[in-house]
């Protein structure tokens, strides 16, 4: 055996069809290679492996060819393939049989090598401290009707969710026990927990009891961030004062920072008055608190006939972090964010966050779950850590009234609304811990996927087509896509939500992957999908 050459196609250009005609023997085509699936119109490489036997070196040609003939590639040119589907290629090496190979085309592709998020937080949402209070005792939440509501949580599988703390739990011991109870509701779900020093001046000391307390006699273990203070850019504290309140609590609860990190920000983009000032804020904590703060947060709040604040927020707020000193860069997480509607209806005004332009309560619409899986999925592609919805189920917070939850009150049996529905089929098919991998995708389009990738080499991808961000009600238009990163002819879960225009979940189907991956589907426009290799309804 003489030597091995390998040669590097990358794709596109023409070679009369006829080349690779009888040649000198001893050359052999030990392999040829290439990319599973490719997006249209992206180079990609071809690897012929040619040995050759002779008792001397030789010249030989290597060309590409498609299935019309035509020649796409030869040594080392570049070439591109622009049909959707199978494309059959066959490599002509000049003194061998032609070999023949089939490289995919897709519109989305997951690139599971590139990893977006190492150790994504997952979906949740926020337990409202006051449920077990009297506050809600006296708007209907009785301890024999509050089990219904606490055993749907459980079924919703939360995975990152926030608690509040308020300092008025220091001298009404109702409020108190409400809290350490509600704590101990959501460590028994299973989600990470953050708890959040609500508002008003810290009390160190005390509030370091309350926290040694749940994690040394209490048991929980899934608290694992401390937040203090709400939406502090909105309030007239000043950024020193922020900043002293961490280094005041930090020495009282050091033997439990193995377990609890602190989080910093929860920022709006602006004051209720005046210029955003969310970047000098985040800009501040990157010079002077990035010593003692683990990661930061935001809270995103928008209309829904006003998407594009959601994109604008996750967009800018990554790129200020991306933005700041290398070292003061750190993981990003939602903690509260929801979709807002009318404020008045017919002259009359509504309970907050607003109705829909039927007079339906906004949170209870199947476009407000459509617009939080599209702020969800266009989260982890940015590379956000994990998000928390504001919020979980009824209760009340004060004496005032709002409504996002997606578990609606005790006076209607604590109803499913369809966002329950939808974080449901996230929690089931994106697991805490797994990574979010890098997403190649067509340009131009309206359509968003992201994929997520288990540490089993499970593959979930979720998408959907923002274009149906504004159907309350079904379409006959249907959104089509092909994906690539699928284990080639295997099986692979279907799940859609609001297929029906119902906001529920539709029975699980199953479609295979064709021999490059490629997962071929044509969605409602009003529907979310998850493509999953999860093996639902045991281990994943």
């Amino acid at each position: 055996m003489r030597k091995g050459v390998l040669f590097a196609a990358l794709l596109a250009a023409l070679v009369p069809a006829t080349a690779g005609a009888a040649a000198p023997t001893g050359l052999v085509v030990a392999s040829v290679k290439a990319n599973r699936a490719v997006l249209p119109g992206h180079p990609f490489y071809v690897e012929v492996r040619v040995i050759d036997r002779a008792a001397r070196p030789r010249k030989a040609a290597v060309v590409v060819s498609a299935a019309d003939r035509q020649v796409l590639a030869t040594r080392t040119a570049t070439f591109r393939l622009t049909t959707l589907g199978p494309n059959p290629l066959t490599v002509f090496v000049t003194g061998t049989r032609p070999r023949r190979i089939t490289v995919g085309v897709a519109e989305f592709k997951a690139r599971t090598g590139t990893v977006v998020v190492p150790d994504f937080a997952g979906y949740g949402g926020q337990f409202n401290h006051h449920v077990y209070a009297a506050l809600s005792r006296a708007a209907g939440v009785t301890d024999a009707n509050v089990v219904d509501m606490e055993n749907k949580m459980r079924a919703l599988h939360p995975e990152f969710s926030r608690v509040f703390f308020t300092p008025q739990a220091f001298t009404d011991p109702d409020k108190m026990q409400s809290f350490v109870r509600t704590v101990q509701f959501a460590q028994s779900t299973g989600t990470d927990i953050n708890i959040t020093w609500q508002g008003g001046t810290l009390l160190p000391q005390q509030f370091a009891n309350v926290l040694l307390d749940l994690v040394r006699n209490k048991g929980i273990t899934h608290l694992r961030w401390v937040t203090l203070q709400n939406e502090p850019n909105r309030t007239r504290m000043t950024m020193d004062a922020y900043a002293k309140q961490y280094r005041d609590l930090d020495p009282l609860i050091q033997s439990i920072r193995g377990q609890v990190k602190y989080m910093g920000g929860d920022l709006v983009r602006a004051p209720d008055t005046g210029p955003p000032n969310q970047q000098a804020w985040f800009q501040y904590m990157a010079a002077h608190m990035s010593d003692i703060l683990d990661a930061y947060s935001i809270h995103v709040f928008w209309d829904y006939f006003d998407t594009q604040k959601l994109v604008d927020r996750l967009t800018e707020v990554r790129a200020i972090v991306d933005a700041l000193p290398q070292n003061a860069r750190k993981p990003i997480y939602v903690t509260e964010y929801g979709v807002r509607g009318l404020r008045t209806f017919d002259g009359a005004p509504q309970v907050d966050p607003g109705v829909w332009e039927d007079g339906t309560p906004i949170t209870q619409t199947n476009i407000s779950a459509f617009q939080h899986a599209w702020f969800d999925i266009l989260a982890a592609d940015l590379g956000y850590l994990g998000t928390s919805k504001w919020d979980s189920y009824y209760g009340k917070y004060d004496n005032g009234s709002q409504a996002y939850y997606v578990i609606g009150g005790p006076q209607s049996g604590w109803p499913l609304y369809p966002m329950y529905n939808l974080l449901q089929l996230f929690t089931t098919t994106v697991k805490r811990g797994w990574q979010v991998v890098a997403t190649d995708s067509v340009p131009n389009t309206s359509r968003l996927v992201a994929a997520y990738l288990g540490g089993k080499k499970q593959l979930t991808m979720i998408g959907l087509d923002t274009a149906g961000a504004q159907l309350n009600v079904g379409t006959t238009t249907a959104t089509p896509y092909s994906i690539a990163g699928f284990p080639p002819s295997k099986p692979v879960n279907l799940l859609i939500w609001n297929a029906n225009a119902d906001g529920l979940v539709a029975p699980r189907q199953v479609v295979t992957a064709d021999a490059n991956g490629v997962v071929s589907l044509s969605i409602s426009q009003q529907a979310v999908f998850v493509l999953t290799t999860v093996k639902l309804g045991g281990t994943s």
